[in-house]
């Protein structure tokens, strides 16, 4: 089985963790309503929590005892600084999942580099996330059988998105600055409002932020192409992205590290996997009626597609994020709370992803087939593929 091997160097986190920073600002009592109301639609949690860790803490933001958050951070960083760690190939824990490719990459990427260059952000910051990420890529394993003119918007949105969260994601512009990250969030919901509502104004107001700005016309896109049920879908998950957005931030400002189950629960929001499922009816040119999609099924496998996606990313961003003084990750919480390995960390997330695997897979067996309505089957298929193709398509990008 192939897999790719990690060292983890202190770099630039002896620098953080030295730091203090101040306490969470953020209240989480809308969250934690939130997160029970969502748990109430998907009840079953995996397995292998329930069974090895006390999820009575799960709502606690902050992990473990009373302790000097510097030297907490400092502890942390020492046990996983060169560390070797053999990372599986993901895929493979998802046996008969799928992962295609769209073939027009090169002539979509060509479109981009034109696209971009009437984007109003800064130069470097585009050079960057070209570099990267190959966006385009990563829209062609999430729907590989999608028309090239709608695989361009796309891979728009997923530059919005990147674009979105670097501002306001560990070392962005709005990292340590709440007011202005709490603007631009209304500026974003407004937007979404404004595209998506029941009368849809496609103008970007003067004066907003550029990564708002951009939104506009990919979701004036969107919008020319989608039922109404997927329109008034996609403005709910990309209200509760921007919602989870926020509360992320407050997380990165608390001064401890936060649980990692808290950690978990709030990157199902902020992650903007949704979102993605949602835009399969653009891609694929169907509609999925409201009453289906809210069949206990479809919202299962819609919020375990959504874990999976955040634990292979959380995995394959380990190094990385270390690198960037980053240790809100999911691998480095499970170490800080329960005070082990990195390996054992991520030996746990790996059983983690296959327990979560096999509760998509009972739920599958669920799915309200119809006896006589073909296109409501082909639509049912569509949105189960596109969940599956969220997890293999991160795994196989990242």
């Amino acid at each position: 089985m192939g897999g790719s091997l990690c060292t983890f160097g202190l770099g630039s986190l002896k620098r953080r963790a030295s730091r203090l920073v101040n306490s969470v600002s953020r209240k989480f009592t809308n969250l934690e309503d939130s997160i029970c109301n969502k748990l109430k639609r998907n009840s079953r949690m995996a397995p292998d929590i329930n069974r090895i860790w006390d999820t009575n803490q799960i709502w606690d933001p902050i992990s473990g005892p009373v302790v000097d958050p510097a030297e907490e951070r400092k502890s942390l960083v020492k046990r996983a600084s060169n560390q070797k760690v053999l990372v599986p190939d993901l895929v493979s824990l998802l046996p008969t999942w799928p992962c295609d490719i769209q073939p027009d990459i090169d002539e979509v990427n060509e479109e981009i580099d034109e696209w971009l260059k009437g984007v109003d952000i800064s130069e470097d910051k585009k050079a960057k996330h070209r570099a990267r990420g190959n966006y385009a890529l990563l829209t062609a394993v999430y729907y590989p059988h999608c028309k090239k003119d709608k695989m361009l918007a796309l891979t728009q949105f997923l530059y919005w998105v990147f674009f979105f969260d670097d501002d306001i994601d560990t070392g962005g512009e709005l990292t340590d600055d709440t007011e202005a990250t709490l603007r631009v969030c209304e500026e974003a919901h407004k937007c979404v409002d404004d595209c998506l509502g029941p009368t849809p104004i496609f103008i970007a107001p003067a004066d907003i932020r550029s990564t708002v700005e951009m939104l506009y016309p990919i979701l004036k896109d969107l919008h020319a192409e989608m039922m109404p049920s997927g329109i008034e879908r996609l403005r709910v998950e990309l209200h509760e992205y921007l919602n989870g957005v926020e509360r992320q931030q407050g997380v990165r400002q608390g001064s401890r590290l936060p649980d990692p189950w808290y950690h978990l629960q709030i990157r199902a929001d902020d992650v903007g996997a949704i979102p993605n499922i949602v835009q399969a009816e653009y891609a694929m040119d169907f509609a999925l009626p409201e009453s289906v999609w809210q069949h206990e099924s479809i919202q299962t496998m819609v919020h375990e597609s959504t874990v999976l996606t955040i634990l292979v990313n959380e995995i394959y961003s380990t190094q990385k994020e270390f690198r960037d003084s980053q240790l809100e990750n999911f691998i480095f919480l499970l170490m800080n709370k329960y005070n082990i390995s990195i390996h054992s960390a991520i030996d746990k997330t790996l059983d983690l992803i296959r327990e979560h695997y096999e509760i998509f897979s009972e739920a599958e067996e669920r799915l309200p087939w119809s006896k006589n309505d073909e296109k409501l089957n082909m639509a049912i298929q569509q949105t189960v593929v596109t969940c599956k193709r969220l997890v293999t398509g991160t795994a196989y990008w990242r």
